[in-house]
């Protein structure tokens, strides 16, 4: 009977586990819905509960406000950037970029990423206008790729590269690029296709690593 009586238990937590996933997803899903046709500025929480058909009270149980969940949407896409071996700190001094290539392979990645979660990258941009604690957030995304950066400008300065270039300066104003170059691409006003978007902005990155260079 005991036994009986834990596996209807494991089997109730599991229900309540699966439950709960699913009404955090039909959250999220409808949030990405009204943020896509109203923008993130002019959404509410009430739009967002109207549109998961939830009650109140449910949404605060997942979600302070939808600034809380942008967040949390913002947390899956750092998610899938750290699955790159090239994003986590440790693995700074195996980046190799000597070659177009190899920066390619970087950015391509990054903005594969971009590219699935083109939903909520503009709208992250734009609640980090608004919010000083939103734009640590994305600062903390941004972080990562910012010490690549610096890491490898540093490194061919040293070589008697890309002189005249302060490191931490234009690693942001590459950072910066590409967010905008983001947010162009994802509502249209940059027609092109990713490879194109890719070559070319990991074009303007290598010459600027590799500016002093004869080769």
């Amino acid at each position: 009977m005991r036994e009986d009586s834990k596996r209807g238990n494991a089997r109730s937590v599991r229900f309540v586990q699966e439950r709960s996933a699913e009404t955090r997803k039909r959250i999220l899903d409808a949030a990405r819905e009204v943020f896509a046709e109203k923008g993130y500025e002019k959404t509410t929480a009430a739009d967002i509960i109207s549109r998961a058909g939830i009650g109140h009270g449910t949404f605060w149980l997942y979600f302070r406000n939808k600034e809380d969940l942008l967040r949390h949407m913002l947390r899956e896409m750092v998610g899938e950037l750290e699955s790159f071996d090239w994003y986590r700190e440790n693995h700074l001094e195996e980046i190799a970029v000597e070659n177009l290539q190899d920066v390619e392979r970087i950015i391509r990645g990054v903005m594969e990423v971009f590219r699935r979660y083109s939903h909520i990258h503009p709208l992250v941009i734009r609640a980090s206008v608004e919010s000083e604690e939103f734009r640590r957030d994305l600062d903390e995304l941004n972080l990562p790729f910012a010490r690549i950066l610096e890491a490898k400008l540093r490194e061919h300065l040293g070589r008697g590269l890309c002189r005249d270039l302060d490191p931490e300066v234009v690693s942001r104003i590459i950072l910066a690029m590409m967010e905008f170059a983001t947010v162009q691409w994802v509502n249209g006003s940059l027609d092109c296709d990713l490879e194109k978007l890719v070559h070319n902005l990991s074009v303007i990155i290598f010459h600027t690593l590799r500016q002093g260079s004869s080769g």
